[in-house]
């Protein structure tokens, strides 16, 4: 609706009007929605092959570095891949930490708020059966682990990225090392004690995505064709199936498992 003239407000704007300030207000949440979704979801898709990609070392040596050799020679997309994901990464944290509790007093009721969900399931009584029996809050739990393995994202992950950058762009600093990926510097990196940080890191960029990908089928996509139950089966299938690998890479990165199913 345009704006209302009436003898009392002859400039009257109706709270409806594209120029209203709950107009814009809305406009702009929905704008971003769409930018922190649209990133999220990259960020999930490139976390999905980037972990396959990885995961050829369990393959062997010689597999991993043709994997290297494709994305760095014969489909040269390592180097703008890198700067392209680390703007959208930054893009996606950016976006994505206005839900993050801001005040201190707000992050302590957000951890207490996740205790209580935690215990609460040993304080009811009831009988399951009932359909009116309560049960833990699921989607409150993820938006929990979301909001605490994002913050560890943010520091391991762009850790990761600056090292992957250095890697890829310069010598790094030793000697008659040529720049770019490799088998030898990728597995050295693990075997030099890295593989705790990125044991940390897999585990909550891993999460994080699972848990992200479902709350975005479930914002869109929630009561249609994809119902909330088909989002769940794909949560923990996602969550399991590269928990499971990402723990096998960084073994066989680190050596152990290297060319296990060679």
């Amino acid at each position: 609706m345009p704006s209302l003239k009436t003898e009392l407000y002859p400039e009257a704007t109706s709270r409806h009007s594209k120029t209203s300030e709950a107009y814009l207000k809305a406009k702009r949440a929905i704008r971003n929605e769409w930018i922190s979704g649209l990133t999220g979801a990259f960020l999930a898709m490139f976390i999905c092959g980037h972990l396959i990609l990885e995961s050829s070392i369990l393959l062997g040596k010689d597999a991993y570095q043709w994997t290297v050799h494709l994305l760095e020679v014969t489909i040269p997309i390592a180097k703008p891949i890198v700067i392209f994901v680390t703007t959208v990464f930054f893009i996606h944290f950016v976006w994505a930490s206005r839900k993050i509790p801001g005040k201190l007093e707000d992050r302590k009721r957000m951890m207490e708020l996740g205790k209580k969900i935690k215990g609460s399931k040993k304080l009811w009584n009831q009988d399951k059966k009932l359909e009116t029996s309560l049960a833990r809050h699921f989607e409150t739990s993820l938006w929990i682990w979301q909001v605490r393995t994002g913050m560890i994202v943010l520091a391991t992950g762009a850790f990761h990225l600056i090292l992957v950058a250095w890697n890829i762009f310069t010598d790094m600093g030793v000697f008659g090392q040529a720049p770019g990926l490799s088998v030898e510097v990728a597995t050295s990196r693990v075997e030099s004690g890295l593989w705790i940080l990125y044991a940390v890191l897999m585990f909550a960029v891993v999460t994080h995505m699972a848990i992200g990908v479902y709350r975005l089928l479930v914002k869109w996509f929630a009561d249609t064709w994809f119902v909330r139950r088909y989002s769940r089966i794909l949560f923990y299938f996602l969550f399991w199936f590269y928990i499971v690998l990402g723990i096998a890479t960084t073994i066989g990165l680190a050596g152990p498992w290297e060319g296990l199913l060679s």
